[in-house]
């Protein structure tokens, strides 16, 4: 996605546009492996040499709260976050922490709540299974 582009989706949600922003943005939309913030960190920190971790940190949860990408599960004390637009599963190894993309079963969908406590809404429905993955799975003897 051109720079152009991602700054248009930054000021689509209200965010103001900078130039760790859209950088931070493209990383994470173009690694599909669930980056922690110090993976983005390290990815860019050779071509922002004045981006420091905290300023990853806090972009990565303007995002979140903006819609722009979902935040994980913590694996390892560590905030993952899935810049992936496709409506998709996650399934986290208990084991070495790998997050793998599954896809939704329509068919397996959680019904929906019809009263929902304190006037909250709904805006998203997330599943994530723990799983030990086959690298992790023990082998019998």
């Amino acid at each position: 996605m051109s720079a152009s582009e991602l700054a248009e989706r930054l000021r689509a949600v209200g965010l103001k546009v900078t130039g760790p922003r859209i950088a931070i943005l493209d990383a994470v939309e173009r690694n599909s492996n669930h980056p922690s913030a110090e993976d983005i960190y390290q990815e860019l920190v050779d071509t922002h040499p004045s981006l420091s971790l905290s300023t990853v940190y806090g972009t990565l949860s303007a995002f979140v709260k903006a819609g722009l990408v979902r935040k994980l599960s913590e694996v390892d004390g560590r905030l993952r976050v899935d810049g992936t637009k496709t409506p998709h599963d996650h399934a986290i190894c208990r084991m070495c922490g790998a997050i793998f993309d599954i896809e939704p079963n329509p068919k397996k969908a959680p019904t929906s709540l019809s009263e929902l406590p304190d006037g909250l809404a709904v805006l998203d429905v997330r599943v994530e299974y723990d799983v030990v993955c086959s690298e992790c799975k023990p082998t019998p003897f």
